[in-house]
């Protein structure tokens, strides 16, 4: 027995990346796209300045909506007749760049 510690009032639970960013865990894809880790999802309705994925042709690619159309990272724009080839995947979440090189020599 004894009295609880003071320090117990200041434990914290640890991050966890699923509560923090994914919403709709049915709904939510984790896709690697050069070099790139994309978190989408699909059960966000996509809005003018969003960052999507699509699949275009059996190529997936990643685009920002803007006015109706798609603009790819090329600055080309998808629009009219050549948006019912498009099949949008989701809207990208986050972007997780790696910044460690796990190959690398140690020393």
């Amino acid at each position: 027995m004894g009295f609880p510690s003071p320090a117990m009032d200041y434990i914290e639970d640890r991050p966890c990346l699923n509560r923090l960013f994914v919403h709709h865990p049915a709904a939510t894809s984790f896709i690697e796209l050069g070099g790139l880790n994309y978190v989408v999802d699909a059960a966000l309705n996509p809005c003018d300045g969003d960052t999507l994925c699509y699949e275009m042709f059996g190529e997936l690619a990643i685009g920002k909506m803007m006015g109706g159309c798609i603009i790819t990272p090329d600055g080309e724009s998808i629009e009219g007749e050549a948006l019912e080839d498009v099949i949008v995947m989701g809207k990208v979440i986050l972007t997780i760049t790696p910044l460690y090189d796990w190959g690398r020599p140690t020393i």
